[in-house]
């Protein structure tokens, strides 16, 4: 195609009537969709696409008069030449319905969103077809008929739109039959079924009754096909297709981390044991500064009604400094039960009871850490250890909307957490979490989607010990830094630094550290863009995630002033920022690949800082096994 021209415009430019059309005249060379070759099927396309560019400006009138293809004088191109008549621009003049409305007619016309006095468009006219079909959908009303037959008044230049309806008759669910589970149980997928067999078909309740399976996270796709009994003009079935995808995995082996060095590992992990839907874990495992044993099990529907129990029996051996932490050391055996309660589709309360014992090491002579070993220095063993026995409370609020358990592309999260030990334990503290997520799909296949998310964490004590008051115990604070909170930081680096006691000439100096010792309060944010992976088959796209992000956030001690010791301050003292101020906040950007492979979830990331402090650890590289975010 040498040229394309269009006669007969007057309200439009060419320039924006010809970038409606997807053949062109010139082609970029970096526009590799372009297509510049004649083809007259796609040149018919376009003439419907300039007729609809119309028809939705109110223009009802256009006409495509005629189409002109001629040879160039070279005989190696066309030129081609599209006659239009605009006509002119019509306004609604009002909206009808007819039919039979089912005694629905005023919540009808409620969803139709035309309004009279504007601008006639063709596609709010089909759109307001679908709106009204779905809504008939929802009653058992599957095969309605809904036209809209517009009245063109010439002279006023107005359209009246009568929308005609028929429901047809009202349809019921004889069948619901699954297929693909090939280790889930059926009873397992039909207790999330909202649509019952023997009901009315309503396109909600299987709607909703498709999200809650893909939102299990034991299938990688669930699909659902309406089928007409053969015969009968009011029943179907209802035929639920799924895709099962690892949800658990047996692991014994050796790995490596960034963030974790060197682990070794072995246990069961099952979100979806025997294909029943329980989860169990059991699974021990030691890498560079934690050894630990836990066994775990929940069963979602330990009532019919969806009411869950489960519980959890633990020991973990911790050593801080090899997790760029202070040093100390923290051994704890810990038992909790725990129970949710439904609310509603999209709403959930959890709530549990937690026995935990710690015994800590005494570190070194850090400040931070010295003023905690003050207030319980009562509670020394023989072996010169901090013991601990504690008992709390934790209750959570979740909402979900998302439309899958892994790697959701649309709908929003919430969630908020309290736990607080019970008075008179021998630790009183309170813990609050808050996480919001919200997934945008700009596509309808879902390949290109913007993730954005935040955190915020708070705790403190409460009550006093003999003279001092409870703290937050300094094992209990916040952290960032590592693939789950700030890419491009190096795990648990980001936050208030310790200050070390120091002896100089007999007296004590203050020398600033590059290990962290945490904060009380703790705020991250993400925005993510989700894309498509590159050079990754259709077939493996739904294991692979990969996105670009930008991470902030900060960590901050909102009791630990650290300006009375910077007089004191003899090295380090680079170290002695304001870690009481929230608005130090870090920044980073990067690349992310999640895959759910067959061992386990897997993330790469590669970041770089773009916010920083002095004696921040940062890292280019990162990845982890066992997570996903």
């Amino acid at each position: 195609i040498q040229q394309i021209n269009i006669v007969g415009n007057n309200v439009f430019p060419e320039e924006k009537l010809l970038s409606q059309l997807s053949l062109k005249d010139d082609v970029p060379w970096w526009n590799f969709t372009g297509d510049q070759r004649y083809q007259k099927q796609k040149l018919a396309g376009d003439i419907e696409v300039l007729r609809s560019y119309y028809m939705d400006r109110g223009y009802i009138r256009f006409t495509q008069e005629s189409t002109q293809v001629s040879m160039t004088p070279d005989k190696k191109g066309v030129y081609v030449t599209l006659n239009v008549k605009e006509g002119e621009q019509y306004k609604v003049s009002g909206i009808q319905l007819k039919g039979d409305l089912i005694d629905r007619g005023g919540e009808m016309k409620g969803l139709i969103p035309i309004e009279a006095g504007s601008v006639y468009s063709a596609s709010q006219v089909t759109h307001t077809e679908e709106v009204l079909s779905k809504f008939l959908g929802r009653y058992g009303y599957a095969y309605p008929k809904v036209v809209t037959f517009p009245q063109i008044n010439d002279q006023t230049k107005e359209v009246e739109l009568i929308v005609n309806v028929e429901p047809g008759p009202r349809v019921y669910v004889r069948n619901i039959n699954f297929s693909g589970n090939v280790t889930t149980k059926d009873e397992v997928l039909r207790r999330e079924m909202r649509q019952m067999e023997g009901t009315w078909l309503s396109s909600d309740n299987v709607e909703q009754s498709k999200t809650r399976l893909n939102r299990l996270g034991f299938f990688e796709t669930a699909e659902v096909d309406t089928k007409r009994v053969p015969g009968s003009d009011d029943q179907v079935d209802l035929d639920f297709k799924v895709k099962e995808q690892p949800a658990g995995s047996i692991n014994a082996g050796i790995g490596y981390g960034t963030e974790s060095g060197l682990s070794l590992q072995a246990g069961l992990q099952q979100d979806n044991f025997m294909g029943t839907g329980k989860k169990i874990g059991i699974n021990a495992s030691t890498n560079d500064y934690s050894k630990s044993v836990d066994l775990s099990y929940n069963d979602p529907y330990f009532t019919v009604d969806g009411v869950s129990l489960g519980g959890r029996l633990y020991y973990n051996k911790f050593s801080a400094a090899d997790a760029n932490i202070v040093d100390y050391e923290n051994t704890t055996v810990g038992f909790r039960l725990s129970s949710g309660f439904p609310v509603n589709e999209n709403n959930r309360l959890d709530f549990s009871l937690g026995y935990e014992n710690n015994k800590l090491s005494q570190p070194n002579p850090y400040v931070q850490v010295d003023e905690f070993w003050k207030v319980y220095n009562g509670n020394l063993d023989g072996d010169n250890r901090m013991v601990f026995n504690t008992v709390d409370v934790t209750a959570g609020w979740t909402r979900s909307t998302l439309n899958k358990g892994q790697f959701p592309t649309s709908g929003d999260r919430q969630r908020v957490n309290a736990k607080v030990t019970v008075p008179g334990m021998d630790l009183q503290y309170f813990k609050l979490n808050a996480e919001d997520a919200h997934y945008f799909p700009f596509d309808a296949d879902h390949k290109w989607v913007m993730l954005a998310k935040a955190r915020a964490s708070y705790g403190d004590g409460y009550g006093t010990n003999g003279d001092y008051e409870h703290v937050l115990p300094f094992f209990e604070n916040y952290y960032a830094g590592g693939f789950d909170t700030l890419r491009g930081f190096k795990s648990n680096t980001v936050g208030p630094k310790a200050l070390y006691y120091y002896n100089l000439g007999g007296n004590d100096v203050i020398q600033g550290t590059d290990s962290s010792v945490g904060g009380n309060a703790l705020a991250v944010a993400s925005l993510e863009m989700i894309v498509p992976t590159p050079f990754a088959s259709e077939t493996y796209q739904p294991q692979l995630r990969t996105s670009f992000f930008i991470d902030a956030g900060s960590v901050w001690d909102t009791h630990f002033d650290y300006s009375q010791y910077q007089n004191r301050c003899f090295s380090g003292c680079n170290y002695l920022m304001d870690y009481s101020d929230p608005s130090n906040i870090r920044m980073s950007t990067g690349l992310s690949l999640q895959w759910l492979s067959p061992m386990g979830p897997l993330v790469f990331v590669l970041a770089r800082p773009i916010k920083k402090y002095e004696g921040d650890d940062t890292e280019v590289f990162s990845f982890n096994i066992g997570r996903t975010f």
